[in-house]
């Protein structure tokens, strides 16, 4: 069975089979794992903007609370007893010496006694008041700067490589390079050249933002190994269709010989193995349109095997069945690639001559009619038979239409075989007037 099917189909079919095979499993494979591997990258990238956003409102909600413990800190130094009579005592060294235990700046009076924090910084102020008006005023501050960062970091669950920076007017303060433009709002930026997926929160001071910022590269990173067990799993899958392939190869095989098979059967003539009217009249129509647009010629000839019927009535249908096929032989040997040879039906045999002319189709139907001359066909009987075929040949755009082209080489044919058979007739200006009045004579059949 195994030699046989060799034998029938070749092991290069098999081959392409098998080829065909695993290359669409392949493609299958290969579209599931960039499904898969688009997917999860995609998750790793909203899942890492959330742990993001999420790090952004801890640190902010910190944030707000260092601010209102700051607020309580200055309300309880303004309302401690020994920072109000030194203010109605206008003791300045007890002043003094509370502004720098606190950290804080007293203005009493255009005076101010103590220092704070350059800015950008974060303040809150308390108002010493006697009989409802403001005698000293109570500043304390916290920096925008590193420390700042440095606790709010510490107090938030952050990814591993994600960090905080302070950005003021869309201006770096602290986390980085100070100054570099930062786009707030954008779910990407850059820093110093490193991209940086990004999740911001106004933290309602001194018109600052938090940012939430993680490498890209970092986060890319986190699939490597869920990609690298995905591509080993289709490593092995593409392992287990090579070896699938090689089984379904023969089948696959068969399949294809068999539709070919068929695609043939439908082309072309089973005796001759030329190609059939269906086919012929289709490459025709083609060709004269091509030719139409192109402007060049279309050549057109029929050959009609001279005197069949007397040879099947002779020598009977096999003989004449043989007699086709040694004919059908020769024009298929006599044309180039690109010429159509075709059974046009009966014993008649028809030539499509793609970019041929008048003189040129002539001369190839001469050819063939000298060829066919030394044709001997053998009968059953052992008896030579000789053979011959008379042609008409016709040409686009001598001839405007299909339908006129076609009868012009079957009036010069009824010429050839109505002045002596075996011969050559073109079809000239008096055959392509009757020509063109037969075809407007004929009945039109539904």
């Amino acid at each position: 069975m195994e030699s046989r099917f060799r034998s029938r189909y070749g092991r290069l079919a098999i081959t392409r089979a098998a080829l065909v095979v695993f290359l669409v499993f392949a493609a299958a494979i290969a579209a599931v794992v960039f499904t898969l591997d688009l997917s999860a990258r995609h998750s790793n990238r909203q899942e890492a903007r959330t742990e993001l956003a999420s790090t952004a409102r801890v640190a902010a909600s910190t944030f707000s609370t260092m601010r209102a413990n700051l607020r309580t800190r200055v309300s309880e130094l303004a309302a401690s007893a020994s920072l109000q009579q030194a203010v109605l005592g206008k003791n300045e060294a007890q002043l003094r010496s509370f502004a720098t235990s606190h950290d804080a700046r007293i203005d009493l009076r255009g005076r101010s006694f103590g220092m704070l924090p350059k800015k950008p910084r974060v303040m809150a102020t308390a108002t010493l008041a006697r009989r409802g008006h403001a005698v000293a005023r109570v500043t304390m501050a916290v920096p925008m700067d590193r420390s700042l960062l440095a606790v709010l970091q510490s107090a938030t669950p952050m990814p591993k490589h994600a960090a905080l920076v302070l950005v003021q007017h869309g201006r770096l303060i602290a986390g980085g390079p100070a100054g570099t433009h930062i786009e707030v709002g954008a779910r990407q930026i850059e820093v110093a050249g490193v991209a940086f997926y990004s999740t911001d929160t106004n933290l309602g001071a001194a018109n600052a933002s938090l940012v939430a910022v993680e490498p890209v590269s970092a986060v890319s990173a986190r699939v490597n190994a869920y990609r690298r067990r995905l591509l080993f799993v289709a490593a092995i899958t593409l392992a287990l269709a090579a070896g699938l392939a090689t089984r379904l190869a023969r089948p696959v095989a068969r399949v294809f010989a068999d539709l070919a098979r068929l695609t043939r059967q439908a082309q072309t003539d089973g005796l001759t193995n030329l190609a059939n009217r269906r086919t012929l009249d289709e490459r025709l129509d083609d060709e004269v349109e091509h030719a139409r647009r192109l402007g060049t010629h279309v050549g057109f000839v029929i050959a009609d095997i001279d005197d069949f019927k007397s040879i099947n009535d002779s020598y009977g249908h096999q003989t004449g069945d043989e007699v086709l096929r040694r004919v059908a032989q020769a024009f298929a040997q006599a044309v180039r690639e690109l010429d159509l040879p075709g059974r046009y039906g009966g014993e008649e045999i028809a030539l499509v001559l793609p970019g041929t002319n008048l003189t040129g189709a002539r001369a190839l139907a001469e050819k063939i009619r000298k060829n066919l001359e030394e044709l001997s066909v053998t009968t059953a009987e052992g008896t030579p038979l000789k053979v011959t075929a008379s042609f008409g040949a016709a040409c686009f755009p001598a001839q405007p239409t299909v339908e006129a082209l076609v009868a012009a080489a079957d009036a010069a044919l009824y010429d050839a075989k109505r002045t002596g058979k075996n011969r050559v007739v073109t079809a000239t200006a008096k055959r392509k007037s009757r020509a063109n009045s037969a075809a407007a004579d004929a009945p039109v059949t539904a």
